[in-house]
C-alpha cells in the first residue's frame, strides 16, 4: 500500500493487504483449478447448447468477441519482459490480447465468469464478496493464456545441441487484475447472475458436491493446526 501512495493499511498487516492485491480476499483460500474445472465444463456446454437460442447469451458472447478483438487490434501480444512498469491497465489489455492470440474462444470466458460464480456459493471457504470473485476469475483466466516462452538449440562443447526454454509470466496481483475482471464482470454478470443457479445444479447432478460440502471436510486454518500439532 506504500509504494501505491495510500500510506499503511488501517485494519490490516502488510501480509494480509498483499494477499488480498493477489487473491482478493485476505483470509479466504483462492479457488483451486481442480475445484473450478468441472464448473467450467458444465458452464460450457451450458453456453454453446443455448448460444443460437437465447438470445442474451448470443449477446455476451458477441460482447467478449469484440472484447477480445478491441484489445490489440490483432496485433501481436507485447512480451511479458516488454511491460513490466507499465499501467494496470495496459497490462489488462495486453492480457485479453494474449486470450485473443491464443484462439481462446468468448464462450470460453463466459464459461468462466459463470463456473466461477457457482463454484464460490458452493466453497464453504471462499469470501462472497465481488472483490474476490472479481479477482479470482482474473486469475483464472490468467492461467489460460498467460507469459512469453522461447525455445532454441543451445550449442554445447562437444559440437552437438540441446533444447533449452525460457518462460516470463506477468505478475498477477494487484490493480491488473481488477481491471480485467472488472470488464469481464461488466459483461458477463447478467447471465451469470440468471445462470448459476442452474449451473451449481447441474454440477452437482454430473460431478457430484463441492468438495467443502462432503463428509469430514475441515476448512484450511483447522487442517493447518492439526499438521502443526503432529495428530
Amino acid at each position: 500500500m506504500r509504494a501505491a501512495g495510500v500510506g499503511l493499511g488501517a485494519a490490516l498487516c502488510k501480509y494480509h493487504n498483499e494477499r488480498r492485491a493477489r487473491h482478493g480476499s485476505p483470509f479466504a483460500p483462492p479457488v483451486k483449478a481442480t475445484d473450478l474445472r468441472p464448473y467450467v465444463k458444465v458452464a460450457l456446454a451450458w453456453i454453446r447448447e443455448r448460444q443460437k437460442t437465447d438470445p442474451n447469451i448470443a449477446h455476451v458472447l458477441q460482447c467478449l468477441d469484440g472484447l477480445l478483438w478491441g484489445s490489440g487490434g490483432g496485433g501481436a501480444a507485447p512480451r511479458a519482459s516488454d511491460i513490466k512498469g507499465r499501467s494496470p491497465k495496459y497490462r489488462a489489455r495486453v492480457a485479453f490480447m494474449r486470450l485473443h492470440a491464443a484462439e481462446v474462444p468468448p464462450a470460453r470466458l463466459l464459461a468462466v465468469h459463470l463456473g466461477m460464480a457457482a463454484c464460490i456459493e458452493d466453497d464453504r471457504e471462499a469470501h462472497r464478496v465481488p472483490e474476490f470473485r472479481i479477482v479470482q476469475t482474473a486469475k483464472a483466466l490468467h492461467r489460460l493464456a498467460s507469459g512469453s516462452h522461447w525455445r532454441w538449440e543451445m550449442p554445447l562443447p562437444d559440437g552437438t545441441t540441446a533444447p533449452a526454454e525460457l518462460h516470463v509470466y506477468p505478475r498477477s496481483s494487484g490493480r491488473v487484475l481488477r481491471f480485467i475482471g472488472e470488464e469481464l464482470d461488466e459483461i458477463c454478470r447478467m447471465v451469470t447472475e440468471r445462470d448459476q443457479e442452474a449451473i451449481r445444479q447441474l454440477k452437482r447432478e454430473k460431478h457430484g458436491p463441492h468438495p467443502s460440502q462432503m463428509p469430514g471436510w475441515k476448512p484450511t486454518w483447522q487442517r493447518k493446526l492439526i499438521a502443526a500439532r503432529g495428530y
